[in-house]
């Protein structure tokens, strides 16, 4: 081999070792990609109450009321206390327990007086949970503004409607205070 013909073999490989750029590599399809349902979009708006003239199921709702304001786990943790001074924010999950599907909406009842949610929110942890894909867009979200619900004790009731819209099942009384906020100091 003449030592040009060396030179430009040595050329060469360096010039393909000191490439930056692998060649893109194409991967087969996920065969268990497709066995998931995508995730649903979550609904921005909070719905107008749904309940109102249905007839209420004899059945527990299936869900759980994770947070009221700042407070986490009002149902095991009663009465949960939250500040007056801020909105307040109850979220959580529901579905309808005999259908075993995504509900056609959640509303919150306090004191009486229902208010609807946002829902439709993904909560893979809890379609994991009950071993049901479906039950994957079950999460709600709704937040009164501060001053709404007065200072002192209240009941909420976490109330799903159910997936053919036709009736609803409530949960149990929720205890939680509404007190007056510290004042911070500096």
């Amino acid at each position: 081999m003449s030592r040009s013909a060396r030179a430009f073999a040595l050329l060469a490989a360096l010039a393909l070792c000191a490439c930056d750029k692998p060649k893109p590599r194409h991967l087969p399809p996920d065969p268990m990609e497709a066995a998931v349902p995508p995730p649903a979009k979550a609904v921005e708006q909070t719905q107008a109450p749904l309940s109102a003239g249905l007839p209420k199921r004899p059945e527990l709702a299936g869900f759980s009321l994770d947070t009221i304001g700042a407070a986490a786990d009002p149902l095991n943790k009663q009465p949960a206390v939250i500040s007056a001074a801020e909105p307040v924010v109850l979220q959580g999950f529901g579905f309808d327990p005999v259908a075993r599907l995504p509900a056609k909406g959640v509303d919150v009842v306090i004191d009486g007086k229902a208010y609807g949610t946002a829902y439709g929110a993904p909560r893979a942890d809890v379609a994991t949970y009950f071993k049901a894909p479906a039950m994957i867009a079950v999460g709600f979200k709704t937040t009164l503004p501060a001053g709404l619900i007065g200072v002192g004790d209240h009941q909420a009731v976490v109330r799903v409607i159910a997936a053919n819209g036709k009736a609803y099942f409530d949960g149990p009384p929720i205890a939680f205070t509404v007190q007056f906020a510290e004042p911070k100091r500096h």
